[in-house]
């Protein structure tokens, strides 16, 4: 952890010196200002009439750098209303102020982030620290790192309760923080929660939805941001088809990488890449959005086009960077386009998927004990009762008769990998499982070896944690039954599982495999 702060922090300080490429923070401070008097900044778009009479700097500033049209807030209150408490007291000392007290903000939220990450999602936390397209987006100022920092601490609430109100809270302040409410819905399919959460929501969006009915959507005067969705526009827009083609090739690439991701079990990350081609105008700044996917997935082509898409999201840049009748050039839209989408989906679409390649079967040891879960679990654990020997006969058996030899005892374990060499502690040496592929009803057997500074171990999947035993310095095992009672929509697919190893002073590693549920 204070090595992920020490990269950061200095990185974060220089990132706060130097001017934003984006204009987002100015629309914040303008969003807070419009609100600090009275007006309802969901509304519509503003321009230069609807503001002149408040002859406010901010709001000046902010129109500016805009270019003569601010965007309507699309963000929730629990974003706004801060904002608004924000430019209120840094009013007097001007709009640089302000936008620096935004920036400086957003990057402790991005720390908040690191810091609440570390526990649960060490793979996490050290990527936000050591990204710096996700460190320069949080110094200029974005406020992404705020829903993230709700999202991560709903992870670490100790009640359902808990969570659930970090998740609500964190749609209140960016509506993409609604798929891992809904993610979360959907798991503890608790209809009550659903309900609140449902209604919650609409309170704090209903300004906005309001004014979309009343006055429509935001109308551009400018080019259509550059996005595979808008390649008719951008075609249309250039008065050349090459946008177009650019976009359609881009697509049908994706559409076989989410299709693969799909049929091999990947499908959170699939979708995560469904939803970034999907997106209207996919900003750098969205890498906040994609490391939380890539690094709870991880070893499989569409988290790898993913990973990638973090950084050629910079190409986000380049068409407010131009001016004039560059915009227009179909030869820079296209390129622009490949930049930013072609080496993402290529890997998605055509990179091997890694194998896990299993090592001959060990000896095997003892039966592990039960997995020890750290919630109540609605079915039994299944153990192993013993029973006691017979009693020995009082006749020997005759000494002619030949004892019949028993059947070799298959090993328990006949899944077993060896993650890759890692530099330091803590380290997972060895994950054994019974089978790479379980069934319904069926039992799971796993045995974990360990450098011997790792505490406590546990196993993470389909949005559970289970922890695992100590059986001996640097070895966890376990075993659990599984329900019978699993969907049949669950069946039939790859689940990535992941091991995390903790020590006592909260250094923490984990390792991923590839496991498949059957009937």
């Amino acid at each position: 952890m204070r090595i992920r702060l020490a990269v950061a922090v200095p990185v974060l300080i220089v990132a706060l010196a130097l001017p934003p490429l984006s204009a987002d923070v100015w629309a914040y401070a303008a969003y807070g200002a419009l609100l600090g008097r009275g007006v309802d900044p969901w509304a519509h778009a503003f321009g230069p009439a609807a503001i002149a009479g408040f002859r406010d700097p901010v709001l000046d500033a902010a129109l500016g750098a805009w270019n003569g049209s601010l965007p309507r807030d699309v963000y929730g209150p629990l974003f706004t209303l801060p904002a608004a408490a924000l430019v209120a007291t840094l009013r007097p000392w001007g709009p640089a102020a302000v936008v620096l007290a935004f920036r400086i903000v957003a990057a402790a939220g991005l720390i908040g982030c690191i810091a609440l990450a570390a526990p649960r999602r060490p793979a996490l936390s050290a990527a936000l620290s050591l990204h710096p397209v996700v460190l320069w987006s949080a110094a200029e100022g974005h406020n992404d790192p705020f829903w993230l920092a709700l999202v991560l601490a709903a992870d670490c609430a100790r009640t359902r309760r808990g969570a659930l109100a970090a998740l609500i809270a964190g749609t209140a302040v960016k509506a993409v923080a609604a798929i891992p409410l809904v993610l979360r819905i959907a798991r503890d399919r608790d209809r009550r929660a659903t309900w609140t959460a449902l209604a919650l929501a609409a309170v704090a969006y209903a300004p906005l939805g309001w004014s979309v009915i009343a006055h429509g959507l935001d109308r551009s005067i400018g080019a259509p941001r550059l996005s595979l969705v808008h390649g008719p526009a951008l075609a249309a827009w250039s008065g050349s088809p090459i946008p177009f083609i650019t976009a359609a090739a881009m697509a049908a690439l994706g559409g076989v990488g989410v299709v693969r991701a799909w049929r091999s079990g990947d499908r959170l990350a699939g979708l995560a890449l469904a939803g970034w081609i999907a997106l209207p105008s996919p900003e750098p700044w969205y890498a906040i959005w994609l490391l939380p996917v890539v690094t709870a997935v991880r070893r499989s082509p569409a988290a790898l086009g993913l990973a990638v898409a973090t950084v050629t999201g910079l190409a986000g840049y380049a068409q407010d960077a131009v001016v004039g009748t560059a915009l227009r050039d179909p030869t820079f839209l296209g390129g622009t386009m490949l930049a930013h989408y072609a080496l993402p989906l290529l890997l998605a679409a055509i990179s091997p998927a890694p194998s896990p390649q299993p090592l001959p079967a060990q000896p095997a040891p003892p039966t592990p004990p039960p997995l020890a879960s750290p919630a109540p679990q609605p079915l039994p654990v299944a153990t192993t009762t013993p029973t006691p020997a017979p009693a020995a006969s009082l006749s020997p058996a005759p000494s002619a008769t030949p004892v019949p030899t028993a059947a070799p005892t298959p090993p328990l374990f006949g899944y077993v990998v060896t993650p890759p060499p890692a530099a330091g502690t803590p380290r997972i040496t060895e994950v054994a499982l019974n089978d790479r592929t379980l069934h319904r009803g069926g039992m799971l057997l796993v045995r974990i070896v360990t450098s011997l500074d790792v505490t406590s171990l546990s196993a993470r999947t389909m949005g559970r944690e289970i922890g695992i035993p100590l059986q001996a310095p640097g070895v966890f095992a376990g075993q659990q039954q599984l329900p019978d009672a699993i969907p049949s929509f669950l069946l039939g697919r790859t689940y990535q599982i992941e091991f995390i190893a903790n020590t006592a002073d909260g250094h923490s590693t984990s390792f991923s495999l590839p496991l498949r549920l059957e009937r």
